[in-house]
C-alpha cells in the first residue's frame, strides 16, 4: 500500500532528498530519488599488535589475498581485492615502500615470509577472505577480510586484524508522488574493501613511525611556503623533546660532509627551493630563523658547535646564491637536544640530522 504524505511534509522530504540524492523528476508519472548505497562496516578487531611503535619505516611486500571460500576465479578475486588495499595504503603513505606482486600465490605464512625476505622486504602482508558475496548492481555485497603482517627477519606475527563490510540493496520506499530507490554502484565490493583498508590504515599508523610529511619535512618551494606561513603560530612541546611541532616549522634534509659544515652539492637544489620560498609573495621581507640539529652521536659540546656551524652554512648559501638579505636570516644551533624521533636506528638518526626553518 502506498503511503500518503501531507503536503508540507512532502515538501520537507523533497528538500532533504534533493540535498543528498539524485532527483529524476517526472510530470506525468511518479518521480524518483536515487540514494547511493552506503558501506556498513563492523568494528575493527585487532587480535595481535606490536608491543610498541616500530623503530623505522619498513619495506613491505603485499601478497594477493587468499579466498578461502569456494568460488569461481578465486585467485583473480583475491588479486583484485589486494590491489584495492595496495592503492589505499599507498595513498596513505603507511610504509617506506609497499610492493605488490599480483603473480604471487599464497601458500602459507612460512612460504610468504621466505619470499618476502629474499625480496628485501622487512614485512610481508597476507590477506585472507573467508566470506564474500558479490551482488553487483542488483543485490547486496559483503566481504570479510583478515590481515596478517609478519616480520620477515624473525618470522613473528606482528599484526592481526579482522573486519567485515557490507553494501545493502534496500527496498524501494514508495510514496504516492515520489519513490526513493537505493542505487548500487558498479564496484560495491571495491568500495567495501576500500572502507576496510582505510580503517586498518588508521590502526597501523599508530604502530608505524611518523612519515616525513607528518614530521614537517618539505622538498619544494610550495610546501616550504605553506609550512613557514604556519610557523607564525606558537610552538608546543613534542613527544621526544621540547621542539616546534610539525606545522610550526619546516624541516629540510640538508646533507653535509661527515663531521663537517660543508654542504654537499646534492642538497643545493633543496636550498634553491628554500630561497625561492623566501622570495615568494607570502614571505618576502620576513625574518627567518635557521636552526641546526644533530643526532645523538658524540658529545653535547661537539654537537652544539656542529649544529651552529651547519646553520651558518645554510645562511651563507642563501645569501650568496639565493640573494637573500642577510639581515633577514638568524641562525641557532640546538645540537642533539631536540630530536624529532628516537635515535634508535640509522633512519631515525638521519631524520634528526636536519635543518629547521621557521619565521623569526
Amino acid at each position: 500500500m502506498k503511503q500518503i504524505l501531507r503536503l508540507p511534509l512532502l515538501f520537507l522530504v523533497t528538500a532533504v532528498l534533493c540535498a543528498c540524492a539524485h532527483f529524476d523528476p517526472e510530470v506525468t508519472q511518479q518521480s524518483r530519488y536515487y540514494v547511493d548505497a552506503k558501506v556498513d562496516k563492523s568494528q575493527l578487531a585487532v587480535n595481535v599488535r606490536p608491543k610498541g611503535p616500530l623503530d623505522e619505516s619498513p619495506k613491505a611486500l603485499l601478497y594477493p589475498f587468499w579466498v578461502s571460500q569456494k568460488m569461481d576465479r578465486s585467485l583473480l578475486v583475491g588479486r583484485e581485492i589486494a590491489r584495492v588495499f595496495h592503492q589505499t595504503w599507498t595513498g596513505e603513505a603507511l610504509f617506506q615502500t609497499l610492493a605488490f606482486d599480483p603473480e604471487l600465490v599464497y601458500r602459507g605464512p612460512e612460504q610468504a615470509i621466505s619470499v618476502a625476505r629474499r625480496a628485501g622486504a622487512d614485512l610481508v602482508i597476507v590477506g585472507i577472505i573467508p566470506y564474500i558475496i558479490a551482488g553487483g548492481t542488483i543485490d547486496s555485497s559483503a566481504i570479510s577480510v583478515q590481515i596478517r603482517i609478519y616480520n620477515t627477519h624473525t618470522g613473528n606475527l606482528l599484526i592481526s586484524m579482522d573486519q567485515s563490510a557490507r553494501v545493502n540493496a534496500k527496498a524501494t520506499q514508495d510514496w504516492i508522488v515520489v519513490s526513493v530507490e537505493t542505487r548500487l554502484s558498479d564496484s560495491t565490493l571495491t568500495e567495501a574493501a576500500a572502507g576496510i583498508a582505510h580503517d586498518m590504515a588508521i590502526a597501523m599508523r599508530s604502530w608505524l613511525p611518523p612519515s616525513d610529511e607528518v614530521l614537517g619535512f618539505a622538498d619544494n618551494a610550495a610546501d616550504m611556503t605553506r609550512g613557514l606561513v604556519a610557523s607564525g603560530q606558537p610552538a608546543s612541546g613534542g613527544k621526544f623533546g621540547v621542539f616546534p611541532t610539525p606545522g610550526h616549522s619546516v624541516n629540510l634534509k640538508v646533507e653535509f660532509d661527515v663531521d663537517s659544515a660543508r654542504i654537499r652539492p646534492s642538497s643545493y637544489p633543496l636550498l634553491d627551493q628554500l630561497a625561492a620560498s623566501l622570495q615568494s609573495q607570502e614571505l618576502h621581507g620576513k625574518r627567518v630563523l635557521i636552526a641546526g640539529h644533530t643526532d645523538s652521536t658524540f658529545t653535547m659540546a661537539y654537537n652544539q658547535t656542529l649544529s651552529e656551524n651547519r646553520a651558518r652554512s645554510v645562511k651563507e648559501y642563501l645569501v650568496e646564491r639565493g640573494r637573500i638579505d642577510p639581515r633577514l636570516l638568524r641562525t641557532i644551533g640546538y645540537g642533539k637536544t631536540r630530536p624529532l624521533v628516537p635515535n634508535t636506528t640509522k633512519a631515525n638518526m638521519q631524520r634528526n640530522r636536519r635543518v629547521e626553518v621557521r619565521l623569526d
